[in-house]
């Protein structure tokens, strides 16, 4: 039989699919810049056209150009932030309607007896992931509110800019930044800042509030759910209090709860209920070598075959082996702890092959390749700051820099 319990393997998959659901994250907040990147050399280049030559607003007629410029800009900026907004809505809903079906899958996989099990309606699910609030606001309103204070961002540097007696060029440095310093000294770096929060905030969301509606239609499968908050190598006090903390099904704090959330909550599943499940074919094989080697009796391959008075004592030994092999609460664990018993390709996966070799090799601890925003330090820069690292990991630093 399984080394794993039941309710560690459902655990460690679960735990999998999180780290995959950051990963999907990553990918959105890239293809959202990728999105509103293409704006800013447009957006620019019609600031320093659109401006007179003569800092400052000079006469009516620079009020107007001023205004015609705005408008301009604006409509640039519009069709940017509606796709941003479309993808949004079309990855999120989607996800949110895949959710319970994934850890359904997942379950169902780790889980020795066969499940009959109910997944929610498409219908709640999008409902879920457009209207559910986070963070005191639907996925609607956060874009909604995104788009509008992007806009403002970009209209208040440029009048900022005049009032200043800027030049045109200077103007736009201040929307955009320079190339010099990625745009990440403009103003729409602020934006595409705000657009990574919500995406990882949102995703989340989503995702716990989905697993949280398949949970409660399976009710009767778990006993509680495990709060989980080591998911990441930096943790906020408020969620690290929390975790391991269980709660009945349904009931007490969901993650996210603050912007760049990664806990999640892990059903447990409830041995009992799964002790009186019809045994999968292979585990009943299983159940029934272990019960021959007891009784010291011949194996048999289905319980139809075992000698006659015997079916009985087998129900109870299957029974309470069944319960044994769901197990209890998965023993609290750090992502660390959790990530360095996972398997070296599956590291590889998570970290890169070069950072999962500093992890395994170099010694060096998962708070080293995040800041404090969550988000990964360039190689280049961790070779900076931990060349003993990359030398006991057979790493050439300077390589890197």
């Amino acid at each position: 039989m399984a080394n794993n319990t039941v309710n560690e393997a459902f655990f460690d998959a679960l735990i999998r699919h999180q780290v995959s659901l950051l990963r999907y994250s990553a990918s959105l907040q890239k293809d959202t810049a990728v999105l509103l990147d293409k704006t800013e050399a447009a957006i620019s280049a019609a600031i320093v056209k659109g401006l007179s030559t003569k800092p400052g607003l000079n006469s009516p007629r620079d009020v107007k150009k001023l205004n015609a410029l705005l408008k301009k800009v604006k409509d640039m900026r519009k069709k940017a932030l509606n796709k941003v907004d479309a993808l949004w809505l079309k990855e999120l809903t989607e996800m949110a309607e895949n959710e319970p079906a994934l850890v359904d899958g997942l379950l169902k996989t780790v889980n020795p007896t066969v499940l009959e099990t109910s997944l929610p309606a498409a219908v709640l699910l999008r409902k879920l992931a457009l209207a559910k609030p986070f963070e005191g606001r639907s996925l609607k309103e956060w874009s909604k509110g995104f788009a509008a204070a992007d806009l403002r961002r970009i209209e208040d540097q440029i009048k900022i800019g005049i009032v200043q007696g800027e030049d045109s060029k200077t103007i736009a440095r201040r929307v955009v930044g320079t190339k010099a310093a990625r745009g990440l000294n403009g103003a729409t770096a602020i934006t595409r800042r705000e657009a990574s929060t919500i995406t990882r905030t949102a995703i989340n969301a989503i995702a716990n509030q989905a697993r949280r509606a398949y949970y409660e239609m399976n009710n009767t499968l778990f006993s509680k759910e495990l709060y989980v908050a080591t998911l990441d190598a930096r943790t906020t006090r408020v969620c690290s209090s929390l975790d391991g903390n269980l709660y009945n099904i349904g009931v007490g704090p969901i993650p996210p709860l603050h912007f760049n959330c990664r806990s999640l909550r892990v059903a447990v599943v409830n041995g009992l209920v799964i002790g009186r499940r019809p045994q999968r074919p292979v585990t009943q094989r299983g159940l029934l070598r272990e019960w021959a080697k007891r009784e010291g009796e011949p194996a048999v391959l289905n319980r139809d075959d075992l000698p006659f008075g015997s079916k009985k004592a087998y129900d109870a030994f299957a029974r309470a082996r069944l319960r044994e092999l769901t197990g209890t609460v998965p023993a609290k664990v750090t992502y660390q702890q959790w990530l360095g018993r996972q398997s070296k390709s599956f590291q590889n996966d998570v970290l890169g092959p070069t950072r999962a070799k500093l992890f395994r090799e170099g010694g060096l601890d998962l708070p080293k390749f995040v800041n404090r925003a969550g988000d990964e330090i360039p190689l280049r820069d961790l070779a900076k700051v931990s060349r003993e690292a990359f030398i006991s990991a057979g790493l050439d630093p300077e390589k890197y820099l």
